[in-house]
């Protein structure tokens, strides 16, 4: 069985050196105002580094069945507030504008090539 937990992690970002200081506090504890909770953003190059194994390792792996299942049941009644469900409204009414488009250009494009040799 999964222990609780004793501590959560606080970062601040030290204004003389620049550098990110993370510390664990108790659960209870709210440290004062230059922290903030979680272990703060990475570098660039940290990041990079990620990204780089998240898409070597994972990119093209197929999920089971029974993973596709859990997904689907986690985001079943998932309720989206006005704001979000207006941003996804947008975006594929231009994802559709999109598409026409690139049809309308490829159309255009083989109209205008002789077939003839």
């Amino acid at each position: 069985m999964k222990q609780p937990k004793q501590h959560t992690r606080w970062f601040y970002i030290d204004p003389k050196t620049g550098h990110k200081v993370i510390r664990k506090f108790s659960v209870d504890a709210t440290p004062p105002a230059p922290w903030a909770r979680g272990t703060g953003p990475h570098s660039p190059e940290v990041l990079a580094k990620v990204q780089a194994h998240i898409a070597k390792t994972f990119k093209g792996v197929p999920k089971s069945a029974d993973q596709r299942k859990k997904m689907s049941d986690s985001a079943k009644g998932k309720k989206f507030s006005k704001e979000h469900r207006a941003n996804m409204t947008l975006r594929w009414a231009k994802r559709r504008q999109d598409k026409a488009q690139a049809i309308k250009d490829a159309y255009a494009k083989v109209e205008t090539k002789s077939w003839e040799t």
